[in-house]
């Protein structure tokens, strides 16, 4: 079992019986008492942050988690539906777990869903997707050789700013971290 000092960003613990994300470390020392870390964690079950205090040398049960390459299918009423490719397995995942990266999830989407225990808490997009416009404005004459943007919608409802060139029925490259236009696909 790691010690509260192994412990980083992202990890996931088991700790009161429950699974907490950390989200930040800190250590910090008190004269002669010696460090401890204060760790902000985030309940996975309901979503609440707490901060709490470790000793450097107090045990931390990290928990383990089984990482799969999963494909998403389809929305199926307030749930999303992922498959294991080689497996054929089929998840359902709510809502709450995907709410950050539903604005670049598109069908057929490649996705990495960290399980614990048979249950899914966390799915990760790659670095960049692949995203069809649906929905952007002509390109003024002129505009196309400077450096105007202007906003398009791509097939999952998110809007992105892009190059005066970039026309609806384009396949455009956007970074999942910032949401900017990388480049034409």
């Amino acid at each position: 079992m790691p010690r509260a000092v192994q412990i980083k960003k992202g990890n996931v613990i088991t700790w009161r019986d429950q699974l907490w994300r950390v989200v930040s470390t800190q250590q910090t020392f008190i004269g002669k008492r010696g460090a401890y870390f204060q760790m902000k964690l985030q309940n996975l079950d309901d979503g609440h942050v707490e901060t709490e205090r470790f000793s450097s040398d107090q045990d931390v049960e990290k928990a383990f988690l089984e990482t799969r390459r999963m494909q998403y299918l389809y929305q199926d009423g307030p749930g999303y539906v992922f498959m294991d490719p080689g497996a054929g397995d089929q998840i359902h995942l709510g809502e709450q777990t995907l709410r950050d990266i539903l604005p670049y999830l598109a069908y057929n989407a490649e996705v990495e869903v960290q399980l614990h225990e048979g249950k899914a808490i966390s799915v990760e997009l790659p670095a960049s997707v692949v995203l069809e416009v649906t929905k952007t404005e002509p390109a003024v004459r002129g505009d196309t050789a400077t450096a105007v943007t202007k906003p398009a919608e791509v097939e999952t409802g998110l809007v992105v700013k892009v190059p005066g060139h970039i026309k609806t029925g384009d396949r455009i490259q956007v970074d999942t971290r910032t949401g900017e236009f990388l480049g034409r696909a």
